[in-house]
């Protein structure tokens, strides 16, 4: 903007086989979405793929380095940052002098910069923490100040996921729907046996309709099934788990005995 001073930000995105894994910006913008710098340095990287350097990994580049060069790298290296890493580096020094450290147990070290291994699983970067104090904060304002709009756009993000296949689409609603059971105003309408607000039904409607897509895919994995069958008795055990109407179960009928009973009953 015209009106606001220019400012530099530090960008640093982390790739995986053509997925961003990991992203930091200096702006210190908090939010589910990358900020506007993250995505001009993709947009940058995508349109300009000459002008970026590549580099080896960082362990190809130390093995060219003969001694003098590694004490200077390292030296260097805690001159510039000696405040956040010189308690780390003085730690490892210790274990790497004592014969019997657990370090000196392992062959190799590790490399960052190597990329995962062919075999690993990888996925697009999520910022899980961030997504879980996006849905906290929209539930705390009970569906004032367009609260109830934010939480229909996530919902409408994690349809876009599995539209694409993304995988962090289960992901995402696992997160969101752990927030949905930590609400307080469960255990209260518990207690006062009082009903949920339409509203706040129409929400929990969502998530269980998002939930049927996840485990009606059919490009899913077993195991993938298995682990969410898992997770979601594990939420229903929860005494606060509202049920479908809404009323804790108080008003439903006794469904097992609406079941075929007896030698002959299909369980």
């Amino acid at each position: 903007m015209q009106s606001e001073p220019e400012t530099v930000c530090n960008v640093a995105i982390s790739f995986d086989r053509c997925k961003i894994t990991s992203v930091t910006c200096s702006c210190g913008n908090k939010d589910i979405f990358y900020c506007a710098h993250v995505v001009a340095l993709s947009l940058y990287r995508i349109r300009k793929p000459d002008q970026v350097k590549l580099h080896l990994p960082i362990s190809e580049t130390l093995f060219q380095m003969n001694r003098d060069q590694l004490q200077k790298f390292v030296q260097y290296l805690i001159t510039v940052h000696h405040t956040e890493v010189l308690p780390t580096a003085q730690k490892l020094a210790d274990e790497i002098l004592s014969q019997n450290s657990e370090i000196n147990q392992v062959h190799g070290a590790p490399d960052p910069t190597a990329g995962a291994s062919i075999d690993d699983e990888n996925c697009w970067h999520l910022d899980e923490e961030q997504v879980q104090e996006q849905v906290k904060l929209f539930l705390s304002q009970g569906g004032y100040h367009g609260s109830g709009k934010q939480l229909n756009l996530l919902f409408a993000k994690v349809r876009e996921m599995l539209k694409m296949r993304d995988s962090n689409g289960a992901r995402m609603l696992t997160l969101i729907t752990e927030q949905f059971m930590a609400d307080p105003r469960l255990s209260l309408w518990r207690q006062q046996g009082t009903t949920m607000t339409d509203k706040y039904r129409q929400l929990w409607d969502e998530l269980g309709a998002l939930w049927m897509c996840i485990v009606l895919n059919p490009h899913c994995k077993l195991e993938q099934k298995s682990s969410w069958l898992k997770q979601l008795k594990k939420w229903n055990s929860v005494d606060v788990c509202p049920w479908e109407d809404g009323n804790h179960g108080n008003e439903l009928p006794n469904l097992t005995n609406a079941l075929p009973q007896g030698a002959n009953a299909n369980q």
